[in-house]
């Protein structure tokens, strides 16, 4: 690989470099103020265009295109009557769709359509349109100022990335952006996009209400690849957007004991493609750049928002494949705060300029610091040396990683070793002892049925935040029992109340050092993996290492309870639930509480009925575990390693649990009856309501003939009922139905 070096410091005011008119700075100002081009307006009657599986139908009025943004003509907006058709190409986008409309094919008129293209919307205008002159009354601008504010990401406080960067490159970058509405108020807003640098190209949201007609917030109601994608018949989980990957970020960062934070970035990275000479990073939006510089000196252009998220920096020339480049980062800002003893970071994950990728990386990361407090971050700290009062500490990650995280504050420490797991440091405040049993037993359990852990040490620390734990590779950030008051306990009593819940939590967080930080996602559907399954990890770690079968099922209890509360609410509203598969998409009680229960009914599923041997489950699960270690691993990844052990098609069962949205609700009756020949039989009868017709569940039942003595059997359900007959060696006393509450299910 060619190299690159460029040294990057940093001076800035307000997010500008001083070099001279930043071009990034000057598009924003261009975007912000567009404005109707009194030379450039066509009359327009029956005139019709598409973009992907988007019609649009401009029967009649005016198209007026839009003020220059850095000299290019990129937006446009008509005033008249006109219809838009939108079919999404994917059934569980149709059901996202009808869900917010009650239709699967969006068909609606508007009379305002605002557009921003960098693709050949602009050339098709121009071939198929008569522009003219026409005076236009400065009122008209009321039109355009609310869509310049939904075209604006508010939580990033910037314009999307791929329309900033094509402008930039001058290039025609596929970006198309759409924004219908109608009516006065204009609350009945309809967004289209498509944004080739995304994995999933089109987007269709609402306007995102939060009460006050203020809000300019996009929704996102459906995503889904564009049409060609889906007719190359290509591996789409495997589709990769990234134009650089990261081998290294080296940090230097000084803590003053004001808690003033400064520091260096140094990025190594190599081109994945051709691509431009712009890069865009991620930093949290209250640390500033100071000044950019290449190796001979000379200052680089760069431009981050005073209260922007997205660094952008010109480098001195486009990024190729394969090409190894070198960036340096100075920046400072307000990022921790302190309370007495007690130290919060504001952003564990972006304190330091990142390109944002589910890649992992490895880090080299020094900090100086007062030497009253602990400091502790990822990987392996290779040294801490004392002088005057700063402490200055050195930490590796021996394997890449998805997050460098560091804490700090004034711990009670201690230290653990066991040969049996990686050793144990702990920074905490309270409890530590109780903490310690349930770190170091939930490891070794883990251990036991995954595999080894990756960290030779895993750290845990104290943060002031109320009921929360992250995970992050080697290190695991623990709520602070301080912070915890009767008040909280009073609203949260019906989840946390006993020491066995809090043990539940922590078991999670120590999970994610098997899923999350050893196995990782390829993208946003599969979060349901890792979450879900760090939260059945916790549960079981309670059933067997604690030896508490009655709270593992408790705990399955309450999330059913709100998995199905919520489920009754949608079909009430005429709305559908969200399917695992949308990930990060879809609402926490899924990933985390569904999550949860397909593990456990894969489980069910898989353990033998008869002596409970659960071999074969614990067998997938390591494998899981060992394939990807180190890697990513998306839903289909893990369906075929649940074919692999169950050694049969599991089409149906993801069909359902994961890309569907259906529960069932089942409803028992059985006959037990004595024939001539004098044996028993139990005539069963399960009805299955609620689901399609297709709909599979593989139920267990027991027969309990008292004095300890229980035949099983494991039945299969299809559709709406399913009649079978049972030879019985005596009569029995019970049927227990769905024992072990093995298939999830409506009351």
């Amino acid at each position: 690989m060619k190299h690159l070096n460029i040294i990057i410091t940093a001076f800035i005011l307000i997010g500008i470099s001083t070099l001279k008119a930043n071009d990034v700075q000057k598009i924003y100002k261009d975007l912000n103020e567009l404005s109707a081009l009194s030379e450039k307006v066509a009359v327009v009657d029956d005139f019709s265009f598409s973009r992907d599986v988007a019609n649009f139908h401009l029967q009649s009025g005016k198209l007026y295109l839009l003020s220059q943004v850095n000299e290019k003509t990129i937006a446009a907006v008509f005033k008249g009557k006109g219809t838009v058709s939108i079919t999404p190409p994917t059934k569980i986008s149709r059901e996202r769709l009808y869900s917010e409309f009650q239709t699967e094919s969006y068909n609606n008129s508007f009379d305002l359509l605002f557009l921003v293209f960098t693709d050949s919307t602009l050339a098709e205008f121009s071939n198929k349109l008569d522009f003219t002159h026409e005076t236009i009354l400065h009122k008209f601008q009321t039109n355009i100022d609310p869509c310049i504010k939904y075209l604006y990401d508010h939580r990033d406080n910037a314009y999307n990335t791929s329309l900033i960067r094509a402008i930039l490159n001058n290039e025609q970058g596929g970006y198309f952006y759409a924004h219908l509405s109608k009516g006065i108020i204009k609350r009945d807003n309809f967004f289209f996009e498509i944004d080739p640098n995304q994995t999933e190209e089109v987007t269709l949201s609402v306007r995102y209400d939060r009460g006050t007609h203020l809000d300019h917030y996009h929704k996102s109601i459906c995503k889904f690849h564009r049409t060609e994608d889906y007719l190359s018949n290509s591996d789409l989980s495997f589709e990769k957007k990234d134009e650089i990957y990261v081998d290294k970020y080296i940090i230097d960062a000084n803590i003053t004991n004001r808690m003033e934070f400064s520091a260096t970035c140094s990025i190594e990275f190599h081109g994945l493609k051709n691509s431009s000479k712009w890069l865009n990073l991620f930093l949290f939006d209250k640390l500033r750049i100071n000044s950019i510089t290449s190796l001979n000196g000379d200052l680089l252009n760069f431009y981050k928002g005073e209260e922007g998220n997205i660094l952008w920096i010109e480098l001195p020339e486009t990024i190729t494949k394969d090409h190894s480049y070198k960036i340096l980062i100075d920046y400072y800002g307000d990022l921790i705060y302190r309370g007495g003893n007690i130290v919060k970071i504001y952003s564990y994950d972006y304190w330091y300029p990142q390109y944002l990728s589910y890649d992992y990386n490895f880090f080299d990361l020094t900090f100086h610091y007062p030497s009253s407090y602990d400091l502790v971050s990822v990987g392996k700290k290779i040294s801490e040396v004392k002088h005057k009062k700063v402490k200055t500490a050195h930490w590796f990650t021996k394997y890449p990683v998805n997050f460098a995280p560091f804490n700090m504050g004034k711990f009670k420490n201690e230290e653990f070793k066991n040969p049996a797991i990686p050793s144990l440091s702990l920074h905490l405040n309270k409890n530590l002892k109780k903490a310690k049993a349930d770190v170091a037993n939930s490891l070794a359990f883990y251990q036991s049925i995954y595999g080894k852990c990756n960290f030779d040490t895993l750290t845990v620390v104290e943060i002031p935040r109320f009921l929360s734990g992250e995970a992050y590779p080697g290190l695991i950030n623990f709520y602070a029992d301080d912070f915890i008051t009767k008040a909280h306990y009073k609203v949260y009593s019906d989840i946390y109340v006993d020491e066995t819940n809090f043990a539940h939590l922590r078991a999670h967080e120590v999970a994610h050092q098997w899923w999350g930080c050893g196995v990782g996602i390829r993208n946003y559907h599969d979060f349901w993996l890792f979450e879900g399954l760090a939260e059945f990890s916790s549960f079981w770690f309670i059933q067997t290492s604690l030896n508490d079968t009655k709270k593992y099922f408790e705990l399955l209890s309450k999330w059913q309870a709100k998995i199905t509360n919520e489920h009754s609410n949608n079909q009430r509203k005429k709305k559908t639930d969200c399917p695992l598969w949308l990930g990060s998409r879809a609402p926490s009680y899924l990933i985390y509480g569904k999550g949860a229960w397909v593990f456990h009914m894969l489980r069910n599923l898989m353990i033998d009925i008869k002596t409970f041997d659960e071999s074969k489950f614990k067998a997938m699960m390591k494998d899981y575990y060992i394939t990807y270690n180190n890697s990513t691993a998306t839903t289909e990844d893990f369906k075929l390693i649940v074919e692999k052990h169950m050694k049969t098609d599991m089409n149906w069962f993801f069909d359902q649990w994961i890309y569907g949205n259906e529960i069932p609700k089942f409803k028992f009756d059985y006959d037990i009856v004595k024939k001539d020949d004098g044996k028993y039989y139990a005539n069963c009868t399960i009805e299955q309501k609620n689901v399609s017709e297709s709909f599979i569940s593989y139920i267990p039942i027991e027969f309990d003939f008292g004095n300890n003595q229980k035949a099983r059997i494991r039945t299969m359900v299809k559709g709406s009922e399913s009649t079978f007959e049972i030879p019985l060696p005596q009569k029995p006393k019970q049927i227990h139905f769905n024992i072990f509450n093995s298939v999830l299910c409506l009351d």
